[in-house]
């Protein structure tokens, strides 16, 4: 299992990755993510390659490519997990790889921003580039009206 510290950065490079497809930083990143998916041989690197071509061409045909990249980014997520896993020691090479490609996306690539609100007694979840699990516990019966503590009220509820 990774270390949350590994799984965060794993989604950064997701997020920054799928950021820079279809933009005039993608060659230099699509090259990066390549070289960095040189350990894990040449078969997964020509696989990963293909992936990143196909994937920015998704992005670039798309006519809203933001949901494209939303979709995208869990998926690379996941690869960056799986070489992490697999080669601890490429942290830091991947720490390096998503500040560059931080810093050469567009402005409005850089930041994304998400309001979520709640009013009342509702609840609000938000995540981006990702997915939001809640479990809750069953919530106890209120109490009977007229009834104390442990009694049954008469009647139906």
């Amino acid at each position: 299992m990774l270390a949350e510290s590994l799984i965060a950065l794993a989604g950064a490079g997701g997020t920054a990755l799928v950021g820079a497809m279809a933009t005039d930083a993608w060659q230099t990143v699509r090259a990066g993510a390549a070289r960095l998916f040189t350990h894990g041989g040449a078969e997964r690197q020509r696989a990963i390659a293909e992936r990143l071509d196909h994937d920015a061409e998704l992005v670039a045909r798309a006519a809203e490519p933001e949901r494209v990249r939303q979709g995208l980014a869990p998926a690379w997520q996941v690869e960056w997990e799986a070489l992490l896993a697999e080669r601890p020691e490429l942290a830091e090479e991947l720490r390096g790889f998503v500040e560059r490609t931080v810093a050469a996306l567009p402005r409005a690539e850089q930041h994304w921003t998400q309001h979520v609100t709640a009013h009342g007694h509702g609840r609000a979840y938000g995540a981006l580039g990702g997915n939001v699990v809640v479990h809750e516990a069953a919530q106890p019966d209120p109490p009977a009206p007229g009834g104390g503590p442990g009694e049954a009220a008469e009647g139906p509820r």
